[in-house]
């Protein structure tokens, strides 16, 4: 029976809540997300102490998603508060209101709580060895250290955009005086992590609603061609020009800006402000933005409580595997199309010369052709590459994504020069030789397979001066099979430049 799980994560600028859905064969994928910008932090003071409005903001809100969870029939909704009422002289007090109120029972993370919650969010979604991890709430930011995928250090610094913005940032316009103070004040945050200092030229890894405003602001910027914020990557010298750029602009000039919200004009810049900084401090190359963090880390928690420890060992598989159990691929036959694909991949090395870094594309490839079918069974192919290049697939940098999405496309005709050059940002000159050979070798083990009987259990092949024999290794009569690699793998010969034959023709 499938489940639906709410999480609520009560911070200290927004309230947010994401719906996840778990299906009885054990996929998982998100339903629906909400974000509210309650700013239950705002205006705490030196007293800490969280203002009427602020409670009166966050109950109606918790209210609202409350509501949303029943009507989606979510079976469970958790609830996690962070920085504004872990460190308010009245959290406590604060959040049972807000649980009697609401009927949603909420837990106050402790900062230790709050970092491996983040971390299990990122390390379940992306790929990455050693990183530091930083999350620029309203009212906190964490920062992890990561060496081999493990956590090795954290850190909790008071600070974030919300409360940068109260202290420093008073005016509509920035003074250069009030930069200069934050900046400092800044370094000096930085300076007491004693750890912060082995991180230097470690690649950043960005988690939370400010550095993700930061990345669409970059694509904007850059007319990136994939509307995708997961895995994105952002280098240091753009990072400074966006913040050197809201330093010199007012507030309502920022609610202009192409792919800032609104709602976050305000405080933006003592949030980029804290990333620049922090860039500087560390002399990372750039930062690479996380779609997942604190919330899916709770999810992770919850979708893995019977693991021993909520990591999975590969994200690029697991999500792979994931994805074919949601989009009800036939396992069989996309198992048997990539150990065809794979096999010929091999045995033509000489050919083409690729290593393991293009045959880990052409695997996920072949596994992933068919998912289309959830779509339509007509022009299933493009309905694959759509559905890879927009629904998440956890592991892969952007270039492998495009460059699985078309190469999964190509088992069928489709304007391939047309799709490369849509993604010219993000793919390198000699990809489209690459999707082109790959390519064949899918709709060539698609073929084989045509009955979807495994009547072709594998290919023999053997490299002559003009043409590749080609082998087939059958349980019966595979005309069938052979007749239709004829008439669909008409263009062998242009990509490769020979021939291919079978020892009957």
């Amino acid at each position: 029976m499938s489940r639906n799980i709410g999480i609520i994560d009560l911070g200290s600028n927004s309230i947010r809540l994401i719906l996840m859905k778990i299906d009885e064969n054990g996929s998982y994928k998100l339903l629906d997300e909400i974000k509210e910008t309650a700013r239950i932090g705002e205006n705490m003071g030196p007293e800490r102490v969280i203002k009427g409005p602020a409670v009166d903001r966050a109950v109606q809100t918790i209210k609202l998603f409350q509501k949303f969870c029943r009507a989606n029939r979510a079976d469970s909704v958790h609830g996690v508060a962070t920085a504004a009422i872990r460190n308010a002289v009245n959290g406590g007090e604060v959040l049972e209101t807000i649980m009697k109120e609401t009927g949603v029972y909420f837990r106050i993370l402790s900062e230790e709580e709050e970092a491996r919650y983040e971390y299990l969010g990122v390390v379940n979604s992306m790929e990455f060895n050693d990183a530091l991890l930083v999350d620029i709430g309203g009212g906190s930011t964490e920062l992890i250290l990561c060496r081999d995928r493990k956590i090795v250090h954290w850190a909790s610094l008071p600070f974030g955009a919300v409360n940068l913005t109260e202290n420093f940032l008073p005016s509509p316009a920035p003074q250069p005086a009030e930069i200069k103070q934050l900046e400092k004040y800044l370094k000096d945050q930085f300076s007491t992590i004693p750890w912060l200092e082995s991180a230097r030229g470690l690649e950043i890894i960005g988690i939370g609603g400010t550095i993700r405003n930061l990345g669409r602001i970059d694509r904007k910027r850059t007319r990136y061609s994939l509307n995708l914020l997961h895995n994105y990557r952002i280098h240091a010298e753009r990072v400074k020009e966006i913040y050197q750029h809201l330093q010199n602009t007012t507030v309502e000039e920022r609610k202009a800006v192409p792919g800032l919200s609104k709602e976050r004009a305000d405080i933006i810049l003592g949030g980029v402000a804290a990333i620049s900084k922090l860039l500087d401090y560390t002399g990372a190359p750039g930062i690479r933005i996380s779609g997942a963090g604190l919330r899916e880390g709770v999810f992770y928690e919850y979708l893995f409580k019977n693991w021993p420890y909520p990591v999975v060992d590969n994200v690029t598989e697991h999500s792979v595997q994931n994805f074919m159990d949601l989009y009800q691929v036939r396992r069989y036959h996309a198992e048997h199309v990539a150990k065809l694909s794979l096999s010929l991949f091999d045995q033509l090395q000489p050919l083409h010369g690729y290593g393991l870094w293009e045959r880990k594309i052409l695997r996920i490839a072949a596994l992933l052709h068919d998912v289309g079918n959830v779509v339509s069974y007509y022009n299933h192919h493009k309905h694959t590459m759509y559905v890879l290049l927009n629904a998440r697939l956890n592991g892969l940098s952007h270039r492998e994504l495009v460059l699985v999405s078309l190469v999964a496309a190509c088992h069928d005709k489709m304007d391939l020069k047309f799709k490369l050059q849509q993604h010219s940002d993000i793919l390198f000159p000699q990809d489209g030789n690459l999707v082109r050979r790959l390519g064949v070798f899918i709709r060539m083990a698609e073929n084989l397979d045509r009955t979807e009987a495994g009547v072709v259990q594998d290919v023999i092949c053997t490299i002559k001066e003009k043409e590749v024999q080609i082998d087939c290794v059958t349980t019966e009569n595979a005309d069938l099979e052979i007749r239709e690699l004829y008439k669909k793998v008409t263009n062998f010969n242009k990509v490769f430049g020979i021939k291919f034959k079978f020892p009957k023709e």
